[in-house]
């Protein structure tokens, strides 16, 4: 009678552990990150004269924005380098991407309307 023979197969990490972390931080860090990054560098916020009137609006407003985006999704490439890892880093960033895109449009067009608690 053979023996059973025990095959080991590498134990991958499912990518809803990185789905869930990329909503948390895209939901309860994002925006108050931001907030806290303007505060910091004392960015003014967009004023809103009329719907058909727009004053300019700083670059730093952007940038405030898009770099507090990038810094988030910074634990994505530093779990992507682990090969175990990588659906996590995948889950992680698409969902980080996505939910933070779109609340990122949601409080820039609150502050854009004049809707934003200032």
């Amino acid at each position: 009678m053979a023996g059973k023979v025990s095959v080991m197969v590498p134990y991958r990490w499912r990518s809803g552990w990185g789905v869930s972390a990329g909503l948390f931080v895209a939901v309860f860090v994002l925006v108050p990150a931001t907030f806290a990054v303007q505060n910091a560098w004392k960015v003014p916020v967009p004023q809103t004269i009329s719907f058909a009137r727009i004053e300019p609006i700083a670059t730093s407003y952007w940038l405030s924005w898009a770099l507090t985006l990038a810094a988030l999704l910074t634990p994505a490439l530093v779990l992507s380098l682990l090969p175990v890892a990588r659906s996590i880093a995948l889950g992680y960033l698409l969902t980080t991407t996505m939910v933070g895109a779109v609340l990122c449009g949601a409080t820039v067009a609150m502050a854009f309307t004049g809707l934003a608690a200032v």
